[in-house]
């Protein structure tokens, strides 16, 4: 199992634990780097996101603990940016690019809201069609990516994460595949989410098993991150993850670097 994870979320956004109550389960685990990635601020006033005036404090006590740390585990300060946030939140470490909310016709809603929340989204956004909805999903998300310049891409199929989602129609397919071959360009880096699993709404992480291997045949790769809340769950999923990635054709490389910053990451390639 990989000692290591990228999405990581404290009390300073929506997590449950301290980030030292984290760094300590990360230890005892054996993790040889653990990666934080606090919901960036929200012009939409998410309720889980980090507030703009304790981003700074956030970032300096991430750089705190990493040095008090040092020589047991590499801690990396990161953000998982959303789509509607301003990029001009600090020096990070690592980004990673997700889309939490919908924006049209100066009204928003949020993806990952619950049943109710999305089933909401798309009646009041796209008049109840979705396959607009899907379309303007991975449209949103593309152009994100791209603007932002990620190293992540977080929970490409984010919509699913309910089971409402009509992850089988043909033009959402598409426009998930359009959407990988113009992401990878930019992001070849796609995260292997496992966070649905913990809540116990998924069975299997996301992306699907379809759109990893449209990942790979792009010529993309995956990273396992846990997108944990709790520390009890900074593992979840890992284990199972490594015979799913290789039934898929994927091959375990150790050692890899994620960005000029970062070294020693677990990534899985074609080959």
């Amino acid at each position: 199992m990989q000692r290591q994870n990228f999405h990581t979320h404290t009390r300073f956004s929506d997590g449950h634990d301290t980030p030292r109550e984290m760094i300590e389960a990360a230890l005892a685990l054996g993790f040889h780097s653990l990666g934080f990635s606090e919901h960036s601020p929200s012009p939409l006033a998410s309720i889980y996101a980090v507030s703009a005036g304790v981003v700074q404090h956030c970032l300096t006590e991430l750089r705190s603990l990493a040095a008090a740390y040092r020589g047991e585990i590499a801690i990396w300060a990161g953000i998982e940016l959303d789509s509607e946030t301003p990029m001009e939140y600090g020096d990070w470490d690592f980004i990673i690019a997700s889309v939490h909310e919908m924006v049209r016709h100066a009204q928003w809603g949020s993806i990952d809201g619950g049943e109710a929340g999305q089933r909401d989204l798309v009646e009041r956004l796209f008049h109840g069609s979705w396959t607009d909805f899907g379309k303007a999903y991975y449209e949103r998300l593309t152009e994100h990516v791209m603007r932002n310049k990620a190293d992540i891409v977080g929970h490409f199929d984010l919509p699913t994460k309910y089971g409402i989602f009509p992850e089988d129609d043909p033009i959402c397919r598409d426009a998930a595949v359009e959407a990988i071959r113009e992401i990878v360009k930019h992001c070849p880096l796609f995260e292997l989410n496992t966070g649905a699993i913990a809540r116990g709404l998924r069975d299997v992480p996301y992306p699907s098993a379809f759109l990893l291997s449209e990942i790979k045949a792009a010529g993309g790769s995956v990273i396992v991150n846990s997108d944990c809340h709790y520390k009890e769950k900074l593992t979840c999923w890992f284990d199972e993850a490594e015979d799913f990635l290789r039934g898929l054709g994927f091959v375990r490389h150790d050692n890899e670097r994620l960005n000029e910053k970062i070294t020693g990451v677990t990534i899985w390639r074609a080959e």
